[in-house]
């Protein structure tokens, strides 16, 4: 995108998912255009995390007056993305989500793959590697956002533009361990991090491997683009998002 972008363009407004703000934020890395999200997607994680309005008719009026910030993109290999990089069970669903379904019933066309990948999912051994050390795995999900999934609480302490990454390692093969992972994350109390679930580990270069046979998934900003392995770090390109100006929230 940046290759063809006509010069003379003040803003570049795009409506849609995580999934393509993040495209779209990719192709404005480096310059000096500002991107105005309209949030239209099943979660629209980015605008929560910015406190960017969710209903379009809100979110259009910082097209206006919106003040453009300057954010860091994350990268996995070449691949450049804002949120997060997934690595197992969240990638396997968006990787075999019918979008069709998705487009017409929303989060309700997540929730059928969902559960038909939740019940066939093996718990591939993963090693993530954060910083030099490794760490085992059979879901782990490299967070630049507090939130995942709309206002489910992934990472409390995360925060998107920062230099490197709160990674959530969920190391067990029990399925009812998984089932109450989500449901903690769903719940928003962070209680998958206290009562043994997952943990968080924090690290500005994170590897994520596969010791199986075969590659595992890995989704980027809700899309599955990519396989292990693949190494993850934040890069010096930014993006400048519109985001509510501070004297706008009174």
């Amino acid at each position: 995108m940046r290759t063809f972008l006509k010069k003379g363009i003040d803003l570049v407004a795009v409506c849609g998912g995580d999934g393509t703000i993040s495209e779209v934020a990719a192709g404005l890395a480096g310059t000096k255009v500002p991107l105005g999200v309209l949030p239209a997607g099943t979660s629209n994680v980015l605008a929560i995390e910015l406190g960017i309005p969710t209903t379009l008719a809100r979110a259009e009026e910082l097209l206006l007056t919106g003040s453009p910030v300057a954010y860091r993109l994350a990268h996995a290999g070449d691949r450049p993305f804002l949120l997060w990089a997934g690595a197992g069970l969240d990638a396997r669903v968006m990787g075999r989500m019918n979008l069709a379904m998705k487009r017409r019933l929303g989060r309700a066309g997540i929730f059928f793959t969902a559960a038909s990948q939740f019940l066939q999912y093996e718990f591939p051994n993963l090693e993530v590697e954060i910083d030099g050390t490794p760490h085992e795995a059979t879901f782990a999900v490299a967070c630049r956002a507090r939130h995942y999934a709309g206002h489910w609480i992934i990472a409390p302490q995360a925060r998107f533009g920062s230099d490197g990454f709160d990674v959530l390692l969920f190391a067990h093969r029990d399925r009812a361990k998984l089932f109450q992972l989500f449901l903690a994350m769903h719940q928003g109390r962070a209680a998958h991090l206290t009562d043994g679930l997952a943990r968080i580990v924090r690290g500005r270069d994170v590897t994520i491997r596969s010791r199986e046979s075969y590659p595992v998934q890995i989704q980027l900003d809700g899309d599955c683009v990519l396989e292990t392995p693949v190494r993850c770090r934040v890069g010096e390109d930014t993006v400048r998002i519109l985001v509510p100006s501070p004297s706008a929230g009174g």
